[in-house]
């Protein structure tokens, strides 16, 4: 089994029970080491071998984001948080996901999956290139060239710097960021409801409260993209 080597860095002390409470309900994640804050876990996490760190923002004597700006060789960062106004710093500092508080074990679960995927791809270098040609995309796979129909593809996923691609059959990971990728694709064919998602317009089955429904698969639409993918719905 990929083990994932994980610390949590939590000023609240019920926040940070649970969140090792939840670690330990997760048969891949190794909590390695929990703190009350950033400074005391500097030098456990500079001397490497952490995969994921799981950080509230507001702490002490640092908070999380400056304090995860300066790691000189960073982890995936999983931030958890009672400030959802601090989301667009997160991901601007390069955080994998940000999950508000209260925590939630089905969403906790669903970060670190991501995490999970992310570091097993690059654990085995599964990438594919890609170049564009009128309405499909050629994907290098080896040797081989796939060619693949822009209206196959159901949804788009952000994993850091890269992409996943999804389709009906299968899925392909990209060098190529989420909003590099939307930027070459058709306009008004993709929309973007979530830091972490866009879709294909035309494969969504079902919208339903803060939810998009693609091939079954529930994705989350996040506060910031509401209006717009409202908007877009109505006028598609």
């Amino acid at each position: 089994m990929f083990v994932i080597h994980c610390a949590i860095i939590e000023d609240d002390e019920l926040d940070r029970i649970t969140t090792e409470s939840f670690v330990n309900q997760i048969p891949f994640l190794k909590l390695d080491g929990s703190f009350s804050n950033a400074l005391d876990a500097a030098g456990f996490i500079n001397n490497g071998g952490i995969h994921v760190l799981l950080m509230d923002i507001d702490l002490p004597l640092i908070n999380g984001l400056d304090f995860y700006k300066l790691l000189p060789s960073a982890p995936l960062c999983i931030f958890i948080t009672a400030h959802p106004e601090f989301a667009l710093d997160g991901f601007e500092a390069h955080a994998l996901d940000f999950i508000v508080k209260p925590l939630k074990f089905e969403r906790f679960e669903q970060a670190v999956q991501r995490a999970k995927e992310y570091l097993e791809i690059k654990e085995k270098a599964v990438l594919y290139d890609i170049s564009f040609e009128n309405n499909q995309l050629l994907i290098k796979e080896g040797t081989s060239i796939i060619q693949l129909k822009i209206n196959e593809i159901l949804y788009l996923e952000a994993l850091g710097d890269y992409t996943k691609i999804i389709t009906r059959e299968k899925r392909y990971l990209i060098l190529h960021s989420l909003k590099n990728l939307i930027e070459k694709l058709p306009e008004n064919k993709f929309l973007r409801i979530h830091r972490s998602f866009a879709v294909a317009v035309d494969k969504i089955s079902k919208v339903k409260d803060n939810e998009l429904v693609i091939n079954e698969r529930k994705l989350p639409v996040g506060k910031t993209f509401r209006r717009d993918v409202n908007k877009y719905l109505i006028s598609y």
